[in-house]
């Protein structure tokens, strides 16, 4: 059964690559009656920074490389360059989504680091290797993607996309990507699957809810 929110809740959900992270976020946002916001942010960070929605896109989660020469150049025309304004741009989005809407979901993009000073709930998804490559194998011959289909090159994109986020997580917040302290709940989807973790994700907003927790403990 649906439960739509009386109350604020902005839930942010960051996750593995093929843990199937959109697809809760898309079914818990339905479910809860929120806006869900994830591909909106690219566009949203299209339209005011003026960048091409393919070109944030392809930086969309990745820090900057850092080089030699990067570490001892200058740090003004760092935070000037189109990497920089884009991520700046979609913090910026994300705060702002925040303060607008009277509950949303938000995937990656550190969005739990960034609003650590506002009420959240924050999500972790993961699951282990071989099973997120298989998930992603299917989707992509069920021509839903455009990523291979062939085995080994699938994990091989699947170890990247981690390593990427795993970079952009740590590069612009003070936690380990994955870790316990920055989360409220890690959530395995081999175990769960994607309705099992909208129905976890779902009792934990209902159920924590107004109460003295630590009157439990």
């Amino acid at each position: 059964m649906d439960h739509k929110l009386d109350h604020k809740v902005i839930i942010t959900i960051d996750r593995e690559f093929g843990s199937g992270g959109h697809e809760v976020a898309r079914r818990l946002a339905e479910r809860l009656g929120v806006p869900l916001y994830d591909e909106e942010i690219i566009a949203r960070a299209a339209a005011e920074t003026g960048y091409h929605e393919a070109y944030i896109k392809s930086n969309d989660e990745k820090a900057p490389e850092l080089t030699i020469s990067s570490m001892f150049g200058s740090f003004d025309s760092f935070q000037s360059s189109p990497f920089s304004k884009i991520q700046e741009g979609e913090f910026k989005i994300i705060r702002d989504i925040a303060a607008e809407d009277t509950g949303c979901v938000i995937v990656g993009r550190a969005a739990d680091y960034i609003l650590s000073d506002e009420d959240h709930v924050s999500i972790f998804l993961f699951a282990p290797l071989k099973d997120r490559v298989q998930r992603k194998l299917r989707l992509a011959k069920m021509n839903e993607t455009d990523e291979p289909t062939d085995e080994a090159a699938m994990e091989k994109l699947v170890k990247q996309t981690d390593k990427q986020r795993r970079r952009y997580y740590e590069f612009y917040t003070d936690n380990k990507w994955g870790g316990r302290e920055p989360y409220d709940l890690l959530i395995n989807t081999s175990r769960s699957g994607v309705n099992g973790a909208v129905d976890i994700i779902e009792a934990y907003i209902m159920g924590s809810h107004g109460k003295d927790i630590l009157s439990d403990m």
